[in-house]
C-alpha cells in the first residue's frame, strides 16, 4: 500500500475483541480513518473512530467500502461461544454475515487490498489423538458436533474461496485460542478462577490460552513481526498454572495436569 495512510473498517465493536482492536488502530500513525460496525453500541470508547450501527448481512456493507475507500477489512464479529448466542442467531452472523461482508469487498471497482479473518484453534476439533502442535494445514474439523465449529470452519471456505477468486487482497486468518479477559471473564477462566478448580480424574487434557491484548495485537491488519515460530506461547504444569484475574499479560500457555 506504499506510504497511503491506511482506511480500516473493523466488524464487531459492541465486544470487547472488536473494541481493542480499534483502540490500537487509531494510535497507529500510518492510519488515516477506522470505522466500527455493529448491530449494538459498543460498551468501550472507541477513540476517534467513527461508529456506524449497521448489520454485516446489509447490502449497505459495499457501499460504505467505495464510499470510504477500505482499504483494510478486520473482521472480529464471528462467534464460537454457546453461551453467548444461540446457534441459529450464530449461524446468520457467522456464515450469512461473512458471505455478505465478503461480497461487499469483491469486485474490480473494490479499494480493499487485505483481510483478516478473526476465527479459532476450535476447527481442529478436541479429540484426544491430536498432537499438541498442529500445523495449519492440519485437516479441519468439518463433521463436528458442535454447530459453531461447523460454522467457523466453513466461513474459512468461503474465505479461502474469496482469496482465489481475488487475487490481488491479501488474506489472514487468525485462529485464536482459548481467550482471556479479566474485565469480561467468559466460562473458562471463572472455571480457572475457582478456588479448588475440579478435574476429572484419569483425564489429562491440554489447554492452549491467549490473552486479550495478545489478541487485539495480532487483529490490527498488519503482519506479525517475529523471530519465534511460536511467539507467545509456553507450557507449564496444572498445578502451578495462574489464576485467570491474575495472569500476566501477553501469557498463552499450555496447560496440563
Amino acid at each position: 500500500m506504499g506510504n497511503k495512510k491506511r482506511r480500516i473498517l473493523v466488524t464487531g465493536v459492541a465486544r470487547w475483541w472488536g473494541a481493542l482492536v480499534v483502540q490500537r488502530l487509531v494510535d497507529d500513525p500510518d492510519v488515516a480513518e477506522v470505522i466500527g460496525i455493529d448491530i449494538r453500541e459498543p460498551r468501550y470508547d472507541l477513540g476517534r473512530a467513527d461508529y456506524l450501527k449497521l448489520d454485516i448481512r446489509h447490502s449497505l456493507i459495499g457501499k460504505l467500502v467505495r464510499a470510504v475507500g477500505i482499504d483494510t477489512v478486520v473482521h472480529t464479529l464471528t462467534r464460537v461461544d454457546s453461551f453467548d448466542m444461540d446457534p441459529r442467531r450464530a449461524h446468520e452472523m457467522n456464515v450469512i454475515g461473512t458471505l455478505n461482508l465478503l461480497a461487499g469487498c469483491a469486485g474490480a471497482d473494490s479499494p480493499v487490498k487485505r483481510f483478516v479473518l478473526k476465527s479459532s484453534g476450535h476447527v481442529y476439533g478436541s479429540r484426544n489423538d491430536l498432537q499438541p502442535n498442529l500445523r495449519e494445514d492440519h485437516r479441519l474439523d468439518s463433521n463436528s458436533k458442535h454447530q459453531f465449529v461447523r460454522d467457523i470452519v466453513e466461513v474459512e471456505s468461503y474465505v479461502s474461496d474469496f482469496a482465489d477468486r481475488n487475487p490481488g487482497i491479501d488474506l489472514v486468518t487468525l485462529r485464536f485460542s482459548n481467550s482471556l479477559n479479566p474485565n469480561e471473564p467468559q466460562p473458562l477462566a471463572r472455571y480457572l478462577d475457582l478456588e479448588f478448580v475440579p478435574t476429572v480424574a484419569g483425564y489429562d487434557p491440554i489447554l492452549q490460552l491467549i490473552h486479550r491484548d495478545d489478541c487485539s495485537r495480532r487483529s490490527g491488519g498488519r503482519p506479525a513481526r517475529t523471530t519465534s515460530p511460536h511467539p507467545g506461547l509456553s507450557r507449564c504444569r496444572r498445578s502451578s498454572t495462574p489464576r485467570a484475574s491474575s495472569m500476566p499479560r501477553c501469557c498463552p500457555l499450555w496447560v496440563s495436569n
